[in-house]
């Protein structure tokens, strides 16, 4: 559940969302690079006691939202259109747009350190980036299903489980996720870091398969099948803003 409030503390105005869990035992702050802050809650937490902990924690809040202003990130959001720079398994690639004949459906793929596109030369103008997204969503998302596949193989057997239903799916907050019937589910735009960031993730989300919490039992878990786990989980924090198709 998820609701937005706000509290004055400063002299200023924090306005916040509020992210109640059931599976969350403690209160935390976030604050995003898009200067949104998020309170993430354990059901149950009054309203007023949440507004006393974000007053409790606004000059913090404030340093933080002031950090992100001075080192604003780049708008995110791609065109799709000729030479614009995407990143494949770590790596900047330039999208190169081809015009050919015979083709019914767009298809994306990588060459020669390019992300190229074949579309229909009689493709419009108007047309052309929403064909073009799609093709390359399509290949990002068959390369994940290819890894995500080959990953689970390795580590279930390593684990001692089936290997567990999944799919891949773009998800705007999420890399992964486990659900009660252990279905995974990966964010394919993980294909855009490199490979130890996906396999870090698929490790994660496997290990949820026995437990359903981020307790010290489940990270002994993730440290028996991945024991640098740490160093993939903090780069992808730190460069996990970059990921977005």
């Amino acid at each position: 559940m998820r609701k937005n409030d706000r509290v004055s503390a400063c002299g200023k105005t924090i306005n916040y969302e509020i992210v109640y869990s059931k599976k969350r035992k403690r209160a935390a702050i976030l604050v995003r690079p898009d200067m949104r802050v998020e309170f993430r809650a354990p059901q149950g937490l009054s309203a007023d006691t949440i507004r006393g902990m974000v007053e409790g924690k606004a000059q913090w809040i404030f340093k933080k939202l002031e950090w992100f202003e001075a080192n604003r990130l780049p708008d995110q959001k791609k065109q799709y259109c000729e030479g614009e720079v995407y990143l494949y398994l770590g790596r900047e690639c330039p999208l190169r747009i081809t015009f050919v004949n015979d083709i019914k459906k767009p298809l994306a793929f990588f060459k020669n350190s390019e992300l190229t596109v074949e579309i229909s030369e009689n493709t419009s103008e108007d047309q052309l980036p929403f064909l073009v997204k799609e093709a390359v969503w399509n290949f990002y998302s068959k390369r994940a299903e290819e890894e995500v596949e080959k990953l689970l193989k390795i580590y279930s057997k390593k684990f001692g489980v089936s290997t567990p239903v999944f799919m891949v799916k773009y998800q705007k907050k999420r890399w992964g996720s486990c659900s009660a019937k252990n279905v995974l589910r990966i964010n394919f735009q993980l294909m855009m870091g490199p490979p130890k960031q996906l396999e870090y993730v698929v490790v994660h989300e496997l290990c949820h398969v026995k437990e359903k919490n981020h307790s010290a039992r489940f990270w002994k878990l993730v440290r028996e099948l991945m024991p640098d786990y740490e160093k993939y989980r903090n780069s992808l924090k730190i460069d996990g803003w970059k990921y977005v198709l």
